[in-house]
């Protein structure tokens, strides 16, 4: 992860001197504009690495290398970085209620991550699956609003543990370009690693959602999590069992018999971090 963000912060170098060069031909001379440009950007950049060192910001980039191992490509690195500062930036502007300020800083970042992801000459390929990933998100959108409806009118538990299941692995697809990327020779092969990697994103989602379910009653966000634990009729914990159950069953259902080791290896992967994350889960509940 502290490669991760040194590699990200690093980055801020290619849009300062860009900017140097724009306000060259423009012939701008005000004293010190450069540095007020610096602190600026400075202060957007450090808003996204803060928040993935402290874990606030779930880093997919990182999580999918963790599960790749050696076979992760590192040539793609700051490609994936700058995909996971946008989606992180989208998420906040989607949910968070923030001042002027705050949403200043977030799109300042976005445009300038938006700038860097252009320079990386994505081929057609890449760009191609990155068009479709936001697409997905879109549905992802969408779709939290139509099921965290579906669940709070819901009283039975196994329906509700269903809805809960489709939604979190619809979220998950959020972690899917950080995998293709990743995969983009291995073709269909890359589809069992997709599919166990959502059920991982998947777990690490309704941890957060857990972990966080004072921060979220208290700023008045709304999530499936808050609206079950105000639900008298059905027990948190017998809830969040089920919940993990219905989905290490959708994860047991994956084949892993992959002979290839480019394939085998992130399977095994996620399939280790899926484990650990259960584990988190239940200590904090």
């Amino acid at each position: 992860m502290k490669e991760n963000i040194k590699i990200y912060q690093e980055s801020l170098e290619k849009n300062i001197d860009d900017i140097s060069k724009i306000l060259d031909d423009l012939e701008m001379t005000f004293p010190d504009l450069m540095q007020i440009y610096k602190r600026a950007l400075l202060a957007s950049s450090e808003n996204i690495a803060n928040k993935w060192a402290s874990e606030r910001k779930y880093q997919r980039t990182y999580f999918v290398q963790t599960a790749f191992s050696n076979f992760y490509p590192k040539e793609i690195t700051e490609l994936s970085l700058y995909i996971d500062a946008m989606v992180n930036i989208l998420d906040d502007l989607f949910d968070e209620n923030l001042n002027k300020e705050v949403k200043g800083l977030y799109i300042l970042e976005f445009s300038r991550v938006f700038s860097l992801y252009n320079y990386c000459y994505p081929d057609k390929k890449i760009q191609e699956m990155v068009g479709q990933y936001f697409n997905k998100l879109i549905v992802l959108a969408l779709t939290e609003d139509i099921y965290g409806k579906l669940i709070k009118e819901e009283k039975d538990l196994n329906k509700i543990v269903k809805y809960s299941a489709e939604l979190l692995l619809c979220r998950a697809m959020d972690i899917d370009i950080f995998i293709e990327i990743a995969l983009q020779d291995q073709g269909d092969k890359s589809d069992n690693i997709r599919k166990i990697g959502r059920i991982f994103r998947a777990l690490s989602i309704l941890k957060k959602d857990v972990k966080d379910i004072e921060h979220d009653t208290k700023n008045n966000i709304d999530t499936v999590i808050t609206d079950i634990v105000s639900k008298k009729e059905i027990l948190f914990n017998e809830y969040i069992e089920s919940l993990i159950a219905h989905l290490l069953d959708r994860a047991d259902k994956i084949n892993k018999d992959d002979v290839s080791e480019e394939v085998k290896t992130p399977t095994e992967g996620f399939s280790k971090m899926i484990k650990n994350i259960i584990k988190e889960i239940k200590e904090i509940i």
